[in-house]
């Protein structure tokens, strides 16, 4: 399939139909949630749709660093272009990235004071940043996409100037905000009535929607469209592990045959659980790719190793601060820990799903140099599973809780098989039955 028939199928054709024609340029449109609902996957499909239709999208993101926003776009359209067999994948993401410039601003909001004119989204950077991506960078927009804007202490002068920033620049200007959580079952009430803190803002916003999670999938509910007064219904839903748009016409993933062949293991081939992952890789015959660096003494596996570089190394430098603040303990104790968790990094940046074997502790983090992995992946909302030696159970993040996964199976072409080096009989025999259930016996 070609990109203008991928484009002409998508799932946001049926978003754009329910808002009488989309968002239209000179206008300010919201995907607005609840913490942990995946507002940012759901801009990010927003934004790449209109990348496949050829228009110039600027990104700017208050709560991500650029790799991790990358991360977002490019996880997104790797299933893209396998569920759709785009025709030479790896061209068109090469011309989507053209048409796309991503800037963070998440070191100014998380440091400095709200200000007066967008709270601690400042609309001082914002204007900034715009300013050097047409001055500069010679990119002039057709969307712009402000990542976690913050409405709850933003002035009715800032959210103004986003209004005369969309219309000046022609462009649609597209936003993800926190939102008070509403109930599942619409209340009659007069169409345009919005959550807090967006209701102070109605009159500056086209089009709002609201993303409700259910069971078993995340409905997308249409708040506002523009000044109709007939709200249509959205007949649209996301996977709720993956934030992915779900089509109704798509089999759910327990239906569609998996050939190991076609999946790629990715881990850093380490003694323990990574070296029983790779060698259930290797008896299913699927491909292997093991991140590590020079004088890692602790490598096990031989397939697939990707030796890092100090430049590669680098792009994964998270601060040990910070690593050791979302796990409430200090990582100085564990041996090369800086090469360690940069090449963790890499694993769980290239993975699509993560499959971990340790032991969740009572504050939610897993034990050991693995919870980094672990950690990454909440931060990145991508799915989570643990196997707890402890417990002798799947676990899966649900974005605010461990819950039981009795059966998890492996559903994304690229994952990540990382975890403790002290792997008992319980943690191999559940690294081995995940193979089984996912791909059936292995060949030969």
């Amino acid at each position: 399939m070609y990109r203008k028939e991928v484009n002409e199928r998508s799932p946001m054709r049926v978003f754009e139909k329910s808002m009488h024609g989309g968002l239209g340029r000179g206008n300010i449109g919201v995907v607005c949630a609840r913490s942990g609902v995946g507002k940012t996957p759901v801009i990010v499909q927003i934004a790449l749709d209109d990348l496949l239709r050829d228009r110039r999208v600027l990104h700017i993101s208050h709560e991500h660093a650029v790799d991790h926003v990358r991360a977002y776009y490019d996880e997104i359209f790797h299933d893209l272009a396998v569920l759709s067999k785009l025709q030479n994948p790896d061209a068109e993401k090469l011309d989507l990235e053209r048409h796309r410039l991503i800037f963070s601003l998440m070191s100014q909001s998380l440091a400095n004071p709200p200000s007066l004119r967008g709270g601690r989204s400042s609309m001082a950077k914002i204007l900034e940043t715009v300013a050097f991506a047409k001055e500069v960078a010679h990119f002039v927009p057709d969307v712009i996409v402000i990542d976690h804007f913050d409405f709850e202490h933003a002035t009715e002068e800032a959210v103004s100037a986003l209004r005369t920033l969309a219309r000046e620049s022609n462009v649609e200007l597209w936003l993800s905000a926190h939102v008070e959580a509403m109930p599942k079952t619409p209340t009659p009430k007069t169409p345009g009535e919005l959550p807090a803190p967006l209701e102070r803002f109605n009159a500056s916003l086209a089009v709002v929607v609201y993303l409700q999670p259910e069971r078993d999938v995340v409905r997308l509910r249409l708040l506002k469209d523009h000044d109709s007064k007939d709200l249509t219904e959205l007949h649209l839903r996301l996977d709720p592990h993956t934030m992915r748009v779900i089509d109704e016409d798509v089999p759910p993933p327990s239906e569609r045959a998996r050939d190991p062949r076609r999946y790629t293991l990715i881990s850093g081939g380490n003694k323990g659980a990574e070296a029983e992952f790779g060698a259930c890789a290797e008896r299913w015959g699927m491909a292997e790719v093991n991140y590590t660096f020079d004088g890692h003494r602790l490598l096990d596996r031989q397939r697939g190793i990707v030796v890092l570089g100090d430049d590669d190394l680098k792009k994964g430098d998270f601060s040990l601060v910070n690593a050791s603040k979302r796990l409430n303990r200090t990582l100085s104790e564990i041996p090369l820990v800086r090469s360690i968790l940069q090449t963790i990094w890499h694993q769980i940046t290239n993975a699509s799903e993560v499959f971990v074997v340790g032991f969740i502790q009572d504050d939610h983090t897993v034990r050991g140099g693995t919870g980094w992995g672990a950690e990454l992946a909440r931060l990145w909302k991508k799915p989570l599973f643990v196997f707890d030696q402890g417990k002798r159970t799947w676990f899966r993040w649900s974005g605010s809780a461990w819950e039981i996964a009795s059966q998890p199976t492996i559903t994304t072409e690229a994952f990540a098989g990382i975890g403790t080096q002290d792997l008992d009989d319980e943690g191999r025999a559940a690294i081995s039955d995940l193979f089984l259930r996912s791909f059936g016996n292995p060949a030969g």
